[in-house]
């Protein structure tokens, strides 16, 4: 029997992918070294598993000695995994050079509530969180945004503004570490500064001055809580895990965790994890990750995307060697190279190609021969990819990017990320998404078909979801296409004059390419003359 929305036959449970604490006590508390060294491009040879090449990582290592880890904040809410996933992304601009001052906590946690449509996560701003929650709001570039820049907002923001416009960089490619060994984690930290990591947390399983701890295996799962890694020494010794069990691990080291609980210990809100806790990297809480790569946003650069929530679920549904999916996107607003696309997928060495599909009626077309091969590779890791796609030169009109990804002999997997409605375990949605027709398709059979009708043939389901595929595109100079084509499908009809008259009465908005395109009579205006004077051009072609 098809399963409705209602009674989705998978579903979150809270307690394994939640994120949340309690927000710890002040305490006098003694400085971690912060001596500025220089980290700019700083880079080890990379770890491979084989013994001799393990030693180029060192023993130990921190971040914070090298200037480029904001000290801890004291969260509010049980909103741990906002503070860590901004304090990730903040080491990793200061490593690559940039600024990054004070992210706003208060703007990440009211984007991720509930939008006035009864749309998007379904939480208030005590509520806890998702790891993924996160990562749709850095991978879709709403954050993070300086709090003084926020401060003249926060009195009346709420989900439904968009203050993308205070963002100066984005987030471009990020990194799942779950399933990781030890040194690929600690390779992941010196090359990024630091890593966003979960665990179980429980007072039971800290030392007595709270700053290192220890879970054994076979513990209860607790409260889950996430921080940031910002290094590790292999030499912590294991009695510094002392806690009233009397259990230690059976080896000496330990990461350096930064947490938020502010100054609530006596290394100043760092505190040191075992490598053999029991639920940290484990598969309890996802996801772990890693910021790979991040770009400045000028006015030069726009990030095209149909959704701004990120990948919620993985699209699993369709059992064939390969499977394309694409988004349909607008291209008429005068950014017209296409840097790279971004898309998320859990299929690690898979093989995907991308392509440029031109669209008909506002759709993409089935005819494979007209697509444009953008670039084909590996999928290298699990999490969002952001591949190169030559300053290919899109087309000032409908077009999609499609990306399809196949099986082969190092994988079984051909999935990728979609923004798709979640339950929580009580049976209570947890997010909805807002997907819209006309925005992703799926080409199997050699048919094009729209997200939102496979949904329903194929599920039973009328919520669908949208994939998480964006074209980060850079501006060109704006021309016009063809005077009068309003709806940019490069001929003039009757249609033109609708969408035309629309736009003047206010019923809808046009693009730079449309308004160029709109003004018919040449005089810099758009106005009912301009409809007249369509009128006649469709006339005379006729």
């Amino acid at each position: 029997m098809k399963k409705s929305p209602a009674i989705k036959a998978i579903t979150i449970s809270i307690s394994a992918f939640m994120l949340f604490s309690a927000v710890g006590i002040t305490a006098n508390a003694a400085e971690i070294d912060s001596n500025t060294k220089s980290l700019k491009n700083f880079q080890i040879n990379t770890y491979s598993n084989s013994d001799d090449t393990q030693a180029d990582l060192p023993t130990s290592f921190s971040s914070v000695d090298y200037n480029i880890v904001n000290p801890p904040k004291d969260q509010r809410y049980n909103d741990c995994w906002i503070h860590s996933s901004l304090s990730v992304l903040e080491t990793k601009l200061l490593k690559s050079g940039f600024t990054a001052n004070n992210f706003s906590t208060e703007h990440m946690n009211l984007w991720a509530t509930t939008k006035s449509n009864g749309k998007g996560w379904l939480r208030s701003i005590t509520s806890d969180g998702y790891a993924f929650t996160a990562l749709g709001y850095l991978s879709s570039w709403q954050g993070g945004i300086e709090q003084s820049d926020f401060e003249s907002f926060a009195d009346e923001y709420n989900p439904d503004t968009d203050l993308s416009s205070l963002v100066n960089y984005g987030a471009t490619a990020i990194k799942y570490l779950d399933n990781c060994s030890r040194e690929e984690i600690k390779q992941e930290i010196m090359d990024n500064g630091s890593i966003y990591a979960a665990y179980s947390h429980s007072t039971f399983y800290e030392n007595s001055d709270r700053t290192a701890y220890f879970c054994p295996k076979g513990s209860p799962k607790a409260t889950g809580h996430a921080i940031a890694i910002v290094g590790w020494d292999d030499d912590f010794a294991k009695e510094n895990f002392k806690t009233a069990n009397g259990i230690l691990p059976e080896n000496n080291g330990a990461w350096l965790v930064k947490n938020s609980w502010g100054n609530y210990n006596s290394l100043n809100g760092y505190f040191w994890m075992s490598y053999e806790d029991a639920y940290l990297f484990s598969s309890t809480f996802r996801y772990n990750y890693a910021i790979e790569d991040v770009t400045p946003i000028t006015d030069d650069i726009k990030l095209m995307q149909n959704e701004i929530y990120g990948a919620t679920y993985e699209f699993n549904y369709i059992d064939y060697d390969s499977v394309t999916y694409l988004n349909l996107f607008n291209f008429s607003e005068g950014y017209n190279k296409l840097d790279s696309v971004m898309f998320e997928s859990t299929a690690k060495n898979s093989d995907y190609e991308i392509y440029y599909v031109p669209a008909e009626n506002k759709t993409p077309v089935s005819d494979e021969s007209k697509w444009t091969l953008l670039s084909t590779g590996t999928v290298p890791y699990s999490g969002y990819l952001n591949i190169d796609t030559n300053d290919f030169d899109l087309p000032v009109t409908y077009g999609a990017i499609a990306v399809k990804i196949s099986k082969n002999e190092a994988s079984d997997k051909n999935t990728i990320g979609v923004g798709e409605w979640l339950n929580k375990s009580n049976g209570q949605f947890a997010f909805i998404n807002e997907t819209k027709k006309g925005e992703s398709y799926i080409y199997k059979d050699g048919k094009m078909i729209d997200i939102l009708d496979w949904y329903k043939t194929e599920r039973d389901d009328n919520l669908g979801g949208t994939f998480v595929i964006k074209a980060v595109t850079n501006k060109t100079e704006l021309a016009v296409t063809m005077l009068g084509d309003i709806d940019l499908n490069n001929k003039l009809d009757v249609l033109d004059v609708t969408d035309l008259q629309m736009a003047i009465s206010g019923g809808s908005n046009l693009t730079a390419v449309q308004k160029l395109n709109a003004d018919t009579d040449q005089n810099n205006e758009i106005n009912v003359n301009d409809v007249t004077q369509l009128q006649i051009m469709i006339s005379d072609k006729n």
